[in-house]
């Protein structure tokens, strides 16, 4: 069995016929690494954040506050009244 793993399919002429090549120097690596450690820094604050608030709430007291999805919902007894 063949399977196509694209997302979506690309019109002809939308991509470069010759895509550019980009040479990056060690500034730009630099900007780049530092941008992505940033990034990085701010995930892991917001982690740590979130597991002190689980932690302190007892898990269970932290879901009362939560919607339930539609994923989630009861069901409900759905007979014709007929």
């Amino acid at each position: 069995m063949s399977m196509i793993t694209a997302s979506a399919w690309v019109p002809r002429g939308f991509a470069a016929p010759f895509p550019t090549k980009y040479t990056f120097d060690e500034e730009e690596f630099s900007r780049i690494a530092e941008l992505a450690k940033l990034q990085l820094d701010d995930a892991n604050e917001d982690l740590e954040e979130a597991r002190k608030e689980a932690a302190g709430s007892n898990g269970a007291e932290a879901m009362k506050g939560e919607d339930i999805s539609d994923d989630e919902a009861p069901s409900t007894n759905l007979m014709s009244k007929a």
